[in-house]
């Protein structure tokens, strides 16, 4: 019984740890992560949305944690 209820407790997390979906962003972390899938650079996003560098390193930060994701490489397999 209590191994039942491990497993369940880790199978609960795993399947909690990533958002599919990214419905959670603002509509400008959304065009940065939409940016991202494309292969974008930092320096390409910040061009291409107006915005500092800096700006785009908060945003991919926020989207990062929002999405309990630790990289690019995670948000381009979503």
């Amino acid at each position: 019984m209590l191994l039942q209820a491990v497993f369940f407790s880790i199978k609960f997390i795993r399947t909690k740890k990533r958002t599919k979906t990214p419905e959670k962003l603002t509509n400008q972390e959304q065009k940065v992560f939409n940016a991202i899938r494309k292969g974008k650079t930092n320096k390409e996003i910040a061009s291409e949305l107006f915005i500092s560098l800096s700006t785009v390193k908060t945003h991919i930060n926020n989207i990062y944690k929002k999405l309990r994701v630790n990289s690019r490489q995670e948000i381009k397999k979503m």
